[in-house]
């Protein structure tokens, strides 16, 4: 694990949250290698398990979204469930709220 001081000159708080994200996953990717776990590469589609794993939504909620017809597109194989990820990471930012700064803030 690497454990050398990085500066870090940011202008923005999304690049601050890049910056955070990208050390984030570098340092587990080095603890996985540590720790001998195969790393496999990120999948082009998704079954609900695997999202309830990466998004923290439980797959009962992705079960009853498709039963009332809201949600992120989806395909049956058979079945099976599955979600493309670049889809459903694009409903995830599709509900994202900006909000305004405190009026204290200014």
């Amino acid at each position: 694990m690497n454990n050398a001081p990085v500066t870090l000159i940011v202008t923005t708080p999304d690049d601050v949250k890049k910056a955070i994200c990208e050390a984030v996953r570098s340092a587990i990717v080095d603890l996985k290698e540590d720790l001998g776990v195969v790393i496999r590469p990120q999948s082009k589609y998704l079954a609900p398990k695997d999202i309830a794993l990466e998004f923290g939504l439980p797959t009962k909620l992705l079960q009853y979204w498709r039963s009332i017809g809201v949600g992120p597109h989806y395909s049956n194989l058979g079945r099976r469930v599955f979600y493309e990820r670049a889809e459903f990471e694009e409903y995830v930012a599709s509900g994202r709220i900006e909000t305004l700064p405190f009026m204290g803030d200014e």
